[in-house]
């Protein structure tokens, strides 16, 4: 475990959180606005901290062949699908009262089979926050060829990125204004796999340059703190950077940079984000990210029913304070065992070794 980077986990979760309770109008307060709305970045962090950790897990493995490919999908399934269909039940209830039309039937079906990011629709997501799921169940699906690809040709795998990057670049603006830009530009699979791949060789720039080194020539501490500086320099920036750019590619180098950072874990903000109680939070993040919008749904219904009028500061702190409550009730009583017996389960009928 690599411990600041559990821990930031959380914040970033936290971000996606901020961003679906906004505090502050857009018209009368359009920075403050901004700093909310900009918290989707949380799932950027997520895209490329995966490709990340999982070449951190299993490259060398993969390599010396003492992990299969079944063992790592495997893996994958039993942390995210349990959860999943947990969330995307409640969220059937939630909606009891919608009709069973085609489009209700189709998005059900595409959200069991984790296929929901493919293509736009106007109708019922059931838990929204699952979209980012079936980005990554892609990312998963491709984790072991990219590897395989990158061990082999380094060259054409990294100008294959670069190629793909300028394309997406200059998507940005025909995209612009269209009913499906955040759809394509922020949601499909093949357009955010470069965040995953990006993680990727970030994790192996941190191994070819010899990062541990660069951390004893320079202070630690101030390395990281020079990350959070640049992350947040961008986040502020970003009002002033067109929204199709910053969907994902405006956060590249700062968040890869953060990861990068954080990943070797030398200075006193790392040593700080070691804590017990932030290592806690940011094992629950994954539950938190899931149940964030079912219990803010939970709590604005409930204030309906009741005729009560509520200040959006309030929602906001009973959301989150529920919502990590929640999460880690979730964790411990059904996230943590799904996961061991879906792992055991498959492992056995499949005929792989659960060793990961």
């Amino acid at each position: 475990m690599i411990k600041p980077l559990t821990s930031l986990r959380f914040v970033f979760a936290f971000m996606v959180f901020m961003s679906h309770n906004i505090l502050f109008d857009k018209g009368t307060n359009p920075f403050l606005h901004h700093l909310f709305y900009e918290g989707c970045v949380g799932v950027s962090f997520f895209f490329i901290l995966s490709g990340f950790i999982l070449t951190h897990v299993y490259q060398q493995g993969f390599k010396e062949n003492k992990i299969s490919k079944g063992a790592f999908y495997v893996a994958r399934f039993a942390r995210i699908y349990p959860l999943h269909i947990l969330t995307m039940l409640i969220w059937v209830y939630m909606r009891k009262d919608h009709p069973l039309n085609e489009p209700y039937i189709t998005n059900f079906i595409s959200n069991v089979f984790l296929v929901q990011s493919f293509y736009p629709t106007d109708e019922i997501r059931f838990n929204t926050a699952a979209w980012s799921l079936s980005d990554e169940m892609f990312f998963y699906l491709l984790f072991p060829l990219l590897i395989a690809w990158f061990a082999t040709m380094k060259r054409k795998f990294v100008l294959g990125f670069t190629l793909a990057g300028i394309l997406v670049f200059f998507l940005c603006p025909i995209f612009n204004g269209t009913k499906n830009q955040e759809w394509f530009l922020y949601s499909y699979p093949p357009v955010r796999l470069l965040d995953f791949v990006l993680g990727i060789l970030f994790y192996n720039i941190c191994q070819s340059v010899k990062g541990q080194d660069l951390v004893k020539k320079i202070s630690p501490t101030l390395l990281e703190l020079s990350a959070i500086v640049l992350f947040l320099s961008f986040y502020m920036i970003a009002y002033f950077i067109p929204e199709v750019y910053r969907y994902s590619m405006w956060y590249w180098l700062p968040v890869g940079v953060f990861i990068s950072v954080f990943y070797f874990q030398a200075g006193r903000i790392s040593k700080f984000l070691s804590n017990d109680t932030f290592i806690w939070l940011g094992e629950i993040s994954f539950a938190f990210y899931m149940f964030h919008a079912i219990v803010l749904w939970y709590i604005r219904r409930t204030f309906i029913l009741l005729d009560i009028s509520i200040d959006k500061p309030i929602i906001f702190a009973l959301g989150l304070i529920l919502t990590i409550v929640v999460s880690g009730l979730s964790f411990k009583y059904f996230e943590t065992p799904a996961n061991k017996w879906v792992k055991q389960k498959l492992s056995k009928y499949l005929l792989v070794k659960s060793s990961i």
